[in-house]
């Protein structure tokens, strides 16, 4: 027999990882081989539903982390964590603040394996050359780097947003930084209407920037691995993105590396949160081998496994018991970022409803492009949220 496994891990860095795993497996449990299959992020995204759903889905697969599950754990199309055996002691190994991150009441049905941070990246070198001395700690050192940036011809971000993260991305963090993470969170969860003032607040922020020239080109003109070729290059002097920029978008021959440093503070009443999502894998509800696909699983959240993920790839381990080694100053840094926040979050498409995400990712990005104003931001996404709610409370008094 074979476990079949499916991953979007397609950068060079990460599929080098993933294949280094998945020979380990092979290599000690030749009984069971898996049977590896890359997919573009995008392409497993949209077929997830087709896989979950066929009658010989794969056994394991990239967790889709948050709200994106919860369809899925309603139909069992997810297996519950809690049958594996040797599971409770992995959960046991967990930091303490990822605890319920990835919960879904009282049950687990996904792997938790590492996370990432978002940050904003610059190149030190164009830093340098345009007199710019680090660190920058709140928005009036940012906005002193912005100014000395465009006063020798560089335009201060690149966004990027052909597929909508990175402007989400802004809002995520604008409204964190102005409003507090505590308001982030209720208006995650659906009970700060879209229409409030405060949200406002972040879009005219936003705008006012963009205004200003701090955004280099069209919006949705380009994509992440051009927003990072641009800082590359010297077009831009910063950009916002998740540590995964160094796997994936770094070219290997690059004589520096990109270098980062956290979103600063504008408001200095409220508590700092970060952007931290989770990445995993779970096993397919209709997997044929459930058990075979359980043990593949605790084998991918092994000490082994992390640890070799820490030499390898962008991402911090979710278990308590692996070191970062001094050669790998960037997870040493980005693990220090995280520790000093008050409130974690994954990002705006995990945090919230996928309904209400889809829809307010498509007017943030829409209003990123100067296609929709403010007004129309809050009142199509409140719209979706009111729509939202009022389905939901129909199906709570059906059942």
């Amino acid at each position: 027999m074979t476990i079949s496994f499916i991953t979007d891990q397609t950068s060079p860095v990460t599929r080098s990882f993933i294949n280094q795993v998945v020979d380990l497996w092979n290599k000690n449990q030749s009984a069971r081989p898996v049977i590896l299959t890359f997919l573009d992020h995008e392409e497993l995204r949209n077929s997830l539903e087709h896989y979950l759903t066929c009658a010989n889905p794969p056994d394991v697969l990239t967790w889709f982390a948050g709200n994106r599950m919860k369809s899925f754990i309603n139909r069992e199309l997810m297996i519950k964590t809690d049958s594996i055996k040797g599971i409770a002691k992995f959960y046991a190994s967990l930091q303490p603040r990822f605890q319920n991150m990835f919960a879904t009441g009282d049950a687990q049905y996904c792997i938790p394996t590492s996370y990432f941070w978002w940050a904003i990246y610059y190149r030190p070198s164009v830093f340098k050359k345009a007199g710019i001395k680090m660190p920058v700690n709140n928005w009036h050192d940012l906005t002193i780097v912005a100014g000395k940036l465009l006063s020798v011809g560089i335009i201060p971000f690149a966004l990027g947003s052909r597929y909508r993260c990175p402007a989400t991305a802004w809002f995520d963090y604008l409204n964190m930084r102005l409003n507090g993470p505590h308001f982030h969170q209720q208006l995650m969860e659906l009970k700060i209407p879209y229409t409030d003032e405060r949200i406002k607040t972040v879009l005219t922020f936003f705008r006012k920037l963009q205004d200003n020239g701090w955004f280099l080109g069209k919006a949705d003109s380009y994509d992440e691995e051009e927003a990072v070729a641009a800082v590359l290059s010297g077009k831009a002097g910063m950009t916002l993105i998740g540590s995964y920029a160094r796997d994936e978008y770094v070219p290997p021959d690059c004589d520096e590396q990109l270098d980062f440093f956290r979103f600063p503070v504008i408001n200095e009443n409220v508590a700092i949160g970060e952007d931290t999502p989770i990445d995993g894998f779970f096993a397919a509800g209709r997997s044929n081998h459930p058990q075979d696909a359980g043990d593949f699983l605790l084998y991918l959240a092994s000490h082994e496994v992390q640890k070799l993920a820490t030499q390898s790839i962008n991402a911090l381990p979710v278990r308590s018991d692996i070191a970062i080694t001094h050669k790998r100053s960037d997870l040493a840094k980005g693990r220090e970022l995280i520790d000093r926040a008050d409130y974690l979050f994954q990002f705006y498409d995990l945090d919230t409803a996928w309904e209400i995400a889809d829809t307010g990712m498509a007017c943030i990005n829409d209003f990123a492009n100067y296609q929709i104003d403010e007004s129309e931001v809050q009142y199509c996404i409140e719209e979706a949220r009111l729509r939202f709610l009022g389905c939901f409370e129909r199906q709570e008094k059906i059942l």
